[in-house]
């Protein structure tokens, strides 16, 4: 792949491994989309996307849409098409949002830094990562289920989640990828979801 030139193409192959399938256009009961990607799990979600917007923009205009993606990344550096992204956002604000999460595992545990002021036993909070506060919406850590419910549509027939991310990912929020089933005790599990409102792709 490194060695293509701009404007050559290549050839990806299908296997039986890619269960996620999404078919769309959704049933017209479903009215909210909420997307999970961590790192390049994110590409299949712009793809989503883009066709759920241009739905939206071109034919449909349903203001009772709603759509959000939860993109965590370790750095924001790391941020895939995050100018596209915040277009889409700023461009579609009423029925789309996107939140970044930004760090790892560790970042939901807080450190300080105990100042000069004995006293009031004050503490310095840890510094912001590098270029967080440009972010229009964000979060510290990785997506848990305190994002899940802060920010995503509620369990309901007119829902649906899409998951796409590192196997560690999966085990975490809904399950092995390559089990249709939703597990027991993950955090969709726990938050009320359902196998047929989960999506891994």
């Amino acid at each position: 792949m490194h060695s293509l030139t701009v404007g050559q193409s290549m050839k990806f192959k299908y296997n039986s491994s890619c269960i996620g399938r999404i078919r769309y256009p959704f049933p017209s009961h479903i009215q909210s989309v909420t997307m999970i990607a961590v790192g390049v799990g994110v590409a299949p979600m712009i793809q989503t996307l883009r066709a759920l917007l241009r739905n939206y923009s071109h034919e449909n205009r349903r203001s009772s849409m709603s759509i959000v993606l939860l993109y965590g990344v370790r750095t924001v550096r790391d941020i895939l098409m995050r100018e596209l992204l915040d277009e889409w956002q700023e461009k579609y604000q009423d029925i789309f949002k996107v939140v970044y999460c930004v760090g790892s595992r560790w970042t939901n545990v807080h450190f300080g830094a105990k100042t000069k002021n004995t006293e009031k036993s004050q503490y310095r909070p840890p510094q912001l990562p590098d270029g967080f506060s440009s972010l229009v919406s964000a979060e510290l850590g990785w997506v848990d289920g305190q994002k899940i419910q802060k920010y995503c549509c509620p369990p309901s027939e007119s829902t649906r989640v899409i998951v796409c991310g590192l196997p560690g990912v999966y085990d975490k929020l809904c399950g092995p990828r390559l089990e249709p089933a939703l597990a027991e005790k993950s955090v969709l599990a726990e938050l009320g979801y359902t196998a047929e409102m989960v999506i891994k792709l």
